[in-house]
């Protein structure tokens, strides 16, 4: 007959299980801390002939092989950081606010302060200088003088021993202002004549003082006085004089003051520059001329 399988565990026959020693199949033995722990006391069940057993009918079960127990090593503790959501109050989550390191307030020394204080005043007093010289360049628009040959006579040019210059010419030379409201000082003037870029004669000349939209004339009286000339030059003179045009050229040397208003004076040099044509002595004139003035 059939009959059924018994499921109560205590029911079923007990399978004996070969001894486990600690020896390997090598004959070595295991250390102390492989070996398995003794198994549990278990009841007692009758052990009955297999023809007898109600599940003789079952393959026999095969051993179980039991795993050796393995020691984990101890971790070190590890700080654990807090969970983002640590508190929940009504249901709501609650994050924690990170913490903000606001760094000590530091006080400003008095020589840092004293230093800005002074680049304040400084940039303020160029800024405003700056204003006034614009206002006083809008209001009086000053402009240079200049430096002018009115006429010009040649009493007389000949050549000692044939290379000597000796000559005696008269200049007169015009000082304008073309200024409206600018008063201006001729301080220190000087005049070189040089005929082909040789220096013939120089004079000084006395200081004035010129009104606005105003002039002056100085009579400037040139000698010179046994100049050596090169055989270029004494051919280049013998030459002009024949054909009555002789040219010459005069530079001037200008120290000059511009008074604005009374109450702003700067100074500066100007230079004038005249080439002039002149006929031939004993009494040449001015026949052409362009001079130009500039600082």
């Amino acid at each position: 007959m059939f009959q059924p399988r018994e499921t109560n565990p205590h029911f079923q026959p007990r399978i004996q299980r070969p001894a486990q020693t600690n020896e390997h199949t090598d004959g070595s033995t295991l250390p102390t801390r492989f070996k398995p722990s003794p198994p549990s006391p278990s009841p007692t069940v009758p052990i009955l002939p297999r023809s007898q057993r109600p599940d003789s009918h079952l393959p026999v079960p095969l051993p179980v092989q039991v795993p050796l127990p393995v020691t984990v090593p101890a971790r070190a503790p590890q700080h654990s950081r807090p969970s983002p959501i640590s508190h929940q109050r009504f249901g709501v989550p609650h994050y924690p606010s990170p913490s903000l390191h606001v760094p000590p307030q530091r006080r400003t020394k008095r020589l840092t302060w004293l230093v800005a204080i002074c680049c304040v005043f400084f940039w303020i007093i160029i800024i405003l200088g700056g204003l006034i010289l614009l206002i006083v360049y809008l209001a009086y628009r000053p402009h240079y003088p200049k430096f002018d040959i009115t006429s010009a006579s040649l009493n007389a040019a000949y050549l000692d021993l044939g290379y000597l210059l000796n000559g005696d010419m008269t200049l007169l030379a015009n000082f304008t202002n073309p200024n409206k409201k600018v008063n201006v000082e001729f301080r220190y003037m000087v005049i070189n004549l040089y005929f082909e870029g040789t220096l013939i004669a120089a004079r000084y000349v006395e200081p004035l003082s010129v009104s606005p939209k105003g002039y002056k004339l100085r009579d400037v009286h040139m000698v010179s006085s046994q100049i050596p000339f090169s055989r270029r030059h004494v051919a280049q003179l013998n030459e002009q004089i024949q054909t009555g045009r002789i040219m010459f050229e005069a530079k001037s040397f200008l120290r000059t003051t511009s008074n604005l208003g009374g109450f702003f004076r700067y100074s500066y040099w100007l230079y004038g520059h005249c080439k002039f044509v002149v006929s031939g002595p004993p009494s040449g004139i001015l026949v052409a001329k362009k001079c130009e003035t500039k600082r």
